[in-house]
């Protein structure tokens, strides 16, 4: 028996002590050559790695578990024939990155001791790789060895053929091998080099995966947005810097190629037996969820870490919201680091929501759908990272083996598990079939034109570019970018609208000569030809167009979006990209000019910040101020200026902050001369101080403008009126007979609750809306989606640049053309939550709740409220994380709301953002 003190000795020879206070032995202390990592050749290892890892075999058994009983990991399995169990655990092994398993059923595991790694950090210096085997009756692992002891911020692991072990350091793949059967690695190839300022550990290289051809496959993360140069052994190189890639070279690095782009750290790869790549993207920042993702030849996933770390860019997708780029299959749980196949579906592990999830997947066109489903649950200490399967899998029992990080810091903390997973084929009827589908005809179509042998003629391709199948619309731009070299400027102007909106998008993915292409599309009378411009400009960095687009920017007929647009290009030209669309400084200039254009000037005003992102201290209010430069006194100036929209816009801008405004508010409200549109806009912005304003509001409820007076019965219908002032608003009622209902509404808003159908009933509530008399009234729904008492829509959504970034932005919600689909989605908003969207509830151990959408989970909680700002909790101060099945968007909504003010809300989510004809000029 080994005695405590021998263990813990033994442990330290281990290199695997992480904690012990005791020296490592002078033997185990090397510093790796500094030519090394850089070499793409052979190399034999320093005699001093060798005395370093010539630790072999040694009994776990005995192995002091002191450290494990802190961390207990609390897992449960959720679904039938799912059974896991412990391998090895710390002191055997620290923060785990990598796993996978070969034939003899040995366990490869790396160990990373240097990510983040702490001053005061006691344990190897740099990250090892070892080898578990012999597992006992129980399944824990009673030999371990460490194979190689040389690199540093390891992200992955892969076997590969001829006894060569592939790893993902931060800045090179390389492989190691034993060659003279002693156990360890004595030879090392680079296959390919990352040259890069950056050294962030986890958003350089990673993901390892091996195609059906024998190819390598790997991926890089958005590597804040820092210029990289990735090196093949053949020379071959590729840059990039924040779009995030996947590539694939030859076992020996050769051959190196980009697959696709668009991601933010795509830490976990696999490929199914047809060939299917798929990835998990972890850390989606401002912009969650995370996604699990269908990776195909050409792909673009949207997303560009050079835009900046704002939710909301008009040039970054994160779910296929932009021409051309590719949307997920599902949300993933929280910061997934590994991906694998199992039949028809994938399991997905969760970092950060503790779980191990199966994503089924149904076809959807030429890509996938799923419902997934939880398979594993642990506690907080449950962190279970990468995955691998046994590559001796049979078809009644299936075993994968999981890395668990155990603790959420970042930092490198000596606690690591590896778990074995067993799946009874048997018992688990919910995994289903086996074997693989053959290929929708959609995917067989999209395959072939991304083939590059595509025989459809250009007209058959141009209209393929529109298909509503996001991933057959890509593979015929990708199939259009190799003929693209033969359109000339002439030819592509005569086309068709929608037709040149796709050439812009094929010229820039072939990479065109942009002085041959841009100044023509940028004259093109069609918006969405130029809004496609001005991100060709952006993306690709071409300073030399600066002139040109502020010259859009002068343009007096821009709709919002180009504006939006054209400011972020500018930014980005300017060497401002990170700054998105928030340059205070230059949209403050751009209100202030009085040679601009009232629209231009408008539009900047609407762009201006107005509200922090962080929430305010425990027990304040959110408060929405104006920014830095911008004042009440030049608000009246842009009022004085009595342009229409810019009128509009400055009235808006006061409304955000009534209590500082409600003096000009009520001047305007008041004002007869004014137009009838601009009072009732600052009518409504005077709604949450209706009753400091109930006077002023009784007095305008006999306004002989019907957009004013019923603007005004809404302020009042949010607060409790007295005897005297209900006998005065029926006193007015019989005048207006048009406002009817406005004033039985203010009267009694109870009544908007009964004898009405039920929420279920969408086709009942559909007649009912449809028997309003009259046109629907767009800017009457407008209002309405921004009203601070009745709807708050705006509290939680975007709309033309207006709004919070908590649910989905609006803007375009009226392309989707289904009045039932949107009249569902506000009776039950519940019903058909999209799982980005789905709230949690942190209850904290002093017993206070918080809601909102979760961002990251790590020691910390951050989640972002209804009110769109962040608010993060201590992960010691969370008793519970609970999701809730109950959406931010409040049921009932409707009851708020009468027959025609409920179809002009309808109306409004159903118009364009800009003008139809600009469409489609």
């Amino acid at each position: 028996m080994i005695s405590e003190g021998s263990t813990r000795i033994c442990c330290l020879w281990w290199g695997g002590a992480v904690g012990y206070k005791k020296p490592l032995p002078a033997a185990c202390e090397h510093s790796r050559p500094p030519a090394l990592k850089r070499e793409i050749i052979m190399k034999p290892l320093s005699l001093c790695m060798l005395l370093f890892a010539s630790v072999l075999a040694t009994s776990l058994e005995a192995a002091d578990k002191g450290p494990a009983d802190e961390r207990p990991p609390q897992v449960k399995t959720l679904q039938p024939g799912v059974t896991l169990s412990l391998v090895a655990e710390q002191p055997q092994l620290a923060t785990p990155t990598g796993v996978d398993v070969d034939e003899q059923g040995r366990i490869w595991v790396v160990a990373t001791h240097t990510h983040f790694r702490p001053d005061d950090y006691v344990g190897p210096e740099h990250d090892e790789i070892l080898v578990f085997s012999d597992l006992n009756q129980a399944g824990r692992a009673q030999k371990r060895q460490v194979f190689y002891n040389a690199t540093d911020a390891t992200m992955d692991l892969e076997l590969g053929p001829d006894g060569w072990v592939y790893l993902a350091e931060r800045d090179r793949i390389l492989r190691i091998k034993d060659t003279n059967g002693d156990g360890k690695a004595d030879v090392e190839e680079n296959i390919a080099v990352l040259e890069s300022e950056a050294d962030y550990p986890h958003n350089g290289l990673e993901g390892l995966a091996w195609d059906n051809a024998g190819k390598l496959i790997f991926a890089i993360g958005e590597n804040f947005a820092k210029e990289w140069t990735l090196t093949g052994t053949d020379g071959t190189k590729i840059t990039g810097a924040g779009k995030g890639g996947i590539f694939r070279c030859t076992a020996d690095g050769k051959q190196l190629k980009r697959i696709a782009e668009g991601f933010w750290n795509p830490f976990g790869i696999c490929v199914r037996k047809d060939g299917e790549i798929f990835a998990a993207e972890n850390d989606p920042g401002e912009r969650p969820p995370c996604r699990v993702l269908h990776i195909v030849e050409g792909g673009d996933y949207g997303y560009e870490r050079g835009y900046g770390s704002e939710a909301h860019h008009p040039f970054v997708a994160w779910n296929g919201e932009l021409r051309g780029t590719l949307p997920m299959i599902h949300p993933s749980g929280e910061a997934p680091c590994g991906i694998a196949p199992l039949g028809r579906g994938l399991l997905v592990p969760s970092w950060g929501d503790h779980s191990v999830d199966f994503y089924p997947l149904t076809p959807k066109g030429a890509s996938y759908t799923s419902k997934p489903m939880t398979i594993v649950k642990g506690g907080r200490y449950f962190r279970p990272s990468c995955i691998a399967a046994d590559p001796k899998n049979n078809q009644k029992v299936m075993t994968w083996y999981l890395c668990d990080w155990v603790d959420g810091r970042y930092q490198a903390h000596g606690y690591g598990r590896v778990w074995k997973l067993e799946i009874d084929l048997g018992k688990a009827d919910w995994v289903g079939p086996l074997e693989l589908e053959p290929p929708t005809k959609e995917a067989k179509l999209a395959a072939d034109l991304r083939s590059g042998h595509a025989t459809q003629s250009l007209k058959e391709l141009l209209k393929l570019a529109q298909n509503e199948d996001p991933f057959v619309a890509r593979a015929a731009l990708v199939a259009m970018s190799h003929k693209a070299s033969e359109w000339t400027p002439t030819e592509v102007m005569k086309w068709s609208p929608a037709e040149r909106v796709q050439a812009v998008l094929v010229l820039k993915l072939a990479q065109a000569e942009p002085k041959t292409w841009i100044p023509g599309l940028l004259k093109d009378k069609n918006a969405d030809v130029q809004f496609e411009t001005i991100r060709w400009i952006s993306d690709a960095g071409l300073k030399a167009f600066l002139p040109d687009v502020e010259k859009v920017l002068a343009q007096s007929d821009l709709d919002y979006q180009r504006f939006e647009a054209a400011i972020a290009a500018w930014n980005t030209l300017n060497g401002k990209a990170l700054d998105g669309v928030r340059n205070p400084e230059m949209l403050l200039a751009r209100v202030k000019d009085k040679q601009s254009a009232p629209q231009i000037r408008a539009y900047a005003l609407r762009m201006l910040p107005t509200q922090s992102r962080s929430a305010p201290k425990e027990g304040k209010q959110v408060v929405t101020q104006f920014p830095k430069g911008l004042t009440l006194e030049m608000l009246e100036e842009l009022l004085a200026v009595n342009d229409e929209l810019l009128s509009l816009e400055a009235v808006r801008t006061l409304a955000g902050n009534p209590i500082a405004s409600q003096k000009i508010l009520a001047q305007l409200a008041a004002d007869p001369k004014q137009d009838a549109v601009l009072r009732a806009e600052a009518i409504a912005g005077l709604a949450p101080l209706a009753e400091q304003q109930a006077g002023l509001l009784l007095k305008l409820a006999g306004d002989p403008k019907r957009v004013v007076r019923e603007e005004t019965l809404r302020g009042l219908r949010s607060i409790q009126l007295t005897d005297k002032q209900k006998a005065k608003l029926k006193e007015i009622a019989d005048e207006f007979p048009d406002s009817k209902d406005a004033f039985q509404a203010a009267l009694h808003p109870g009544a908007l609750k009964t004898d009405r159908p039920a929420l279920t009933e969408t086709g009942a509530w559909l007649k009912a809306i449809d028997a309003v008399g009259g046109p629907a009234d767009v800017e009457s729904g407008r209002r309405l989606f921004h009203h601070a008492r009745l709807t708050n829509c705006a509290h939680c959504h975007r709309h033309s640049g207006r709004g919070n970034v908590v649910g989905p932005d609006l803007s375009s919600l009226g392309d989707r053309q289904d009045r039932a689909w949107l009249l569902r989605s506000i009776l039950e908003p519940s019903r058909e939550m999209a799982p980005e969207y789905q709230p949690r509830t942190i209850v904290l151990t002093d017993g206070r709740t918080f809601t909102g959408i979760r961002l990251r989970s790590y020691v910390k909680e951050t989640i972002r409220d209804a009110h769109g700002q962040n608010k993060t909790f201590d992960r010691d101060d969370v008793e519970a994380i609970v999701e809730s099945p109950v959406s931010f968007m409040p049921q009932g909504l409707v009851h708020a709301l009468t027959d025609r003010e409920l179809r002009d809300l309808i109306a409004f989510l159903e118009s364009n953002s800009r003008p139809q004809a600009q469409k489609t000029d």
